[in-house]
């Protein structure tokens, strides 16, 4: 017979004491996770596995969501932010719950983070003598800056899984031993050359991974997907979720608007993909 209540915290009371710890334990305050979380919150995941820590505990994933600049700003923290919370996380939870947590998460954060300079652009418009910018317009530039951050965040969260995966596997230099189709090499010689045209843009990154489509992410994976098969279940899951972001990412590049169906496609998706590679990132 288990004494196991079965009972999980409430997310709110566990993420208040995971950030207490984080805040005032002294092997954990210095190492700036705390400010990384500060506006985030988390969600406890259990499921019907057991978690083979304690024969008769559950498996358990804490989720924790922050604010999507952060979250891209913060890409090489993540790992051994994970390993941290895992431990405190651990901790934190009850023993006579009956839940073992087993797996962190991090990822950006759908409705958390103001735009300011949007606010600044409505500001100016509303204060104009002419009304140039309808209610109508300014509600929908909310809503597709919402959009294109979520989908920078996705796409951006794609590159430092492929750079990850296929740094580990061949080294830093791993580009010239990979099979790269020739649209995207002549793609990535004509963004370099055009970069270095114009020095008053700041650069895409010290790898080529940083001078690919969004779309040509899906072709990388595709034409080297032996390094990629064992976190997908198969590459048309992974490349027709890219190629349908790509779509709606095509949409906002050129002011158009997207709709509920393809807000909640890539609010989907992105749920999708980032779970799936969220390990590894």
């Amino acid at each position: 017979m288990s004494d196991f209540t079965y009972e999980l915290p409430e997310d709110k009371v566990f993420f208040d004491a995971v950030m207490s710890i984080l805040a005032h334990d002294i092997q954990y305050r210095d190492t700036g996770y705390y400010h990384l979380l500060r506006d985030g919150y988390c969600e406890i995941s259990d499921s019907s596995t057991f978690s083979q820590k304690r024969w008769n505990a559950m498996y358990t994933t804490v989720n924790f969501y922050i604010p999507k600049d952060v979250f891209a700003s913060n890409a090489s923290l993540l790992p051994e932010a994970k390993n941290i919370l895992l431990k405190v996380c651990q901790t934190v939870m009850p023993p006579n719950a009956g839940y073992d947590v087993m797996k962190i998460n991090i990822s950006p954060s759908l409705s958390i983070g103001q735009h300011d300079i949007l606010n600044d652009i409505i500001s100016t418009a509303n204060n104009s003598k002419l009304d140039i910018l309808s209610d109508d317009v300014k509600q929908k530039g909310k809503e597709m800056s919402e959009l294109y951050v979520t989908l920078y965040c996705v796409e951006n969260s794609l590159r430092n899984f492929i750079d990850t995966v296929l740094s580990n596997a061949l080294g830093d230099n791993y580009f010239s031993l990979i099979s790269v189709p020739n649209d995207i090499a002549k793609g990535i010689a004509t963004r370099k050359k055009e970069e270095s045209q114009n020095k008053w843009l700041p650069l895409r990154g010290d790898k080529d991974i940083y001078y690919l489509d969004f779309i040509d992410l899906a072709k990388l994976i595709q034409n080297n997907w032996e390094y990629f098969k064992a976190y997908f279940p198969s590459q048309g899951w992974i490349s027709t979720k890219i190629e349908e972001l790509y779509k709606v990412r095509c949409l906002i590049a050129h002011n158009s608007y997207a709709g509920d169906d393809e807000k909640d496609m890539v609010a989907l998706y992105y749920k999708q993909i980032v779970k799936q590679i969220g390990s590894h990132i």
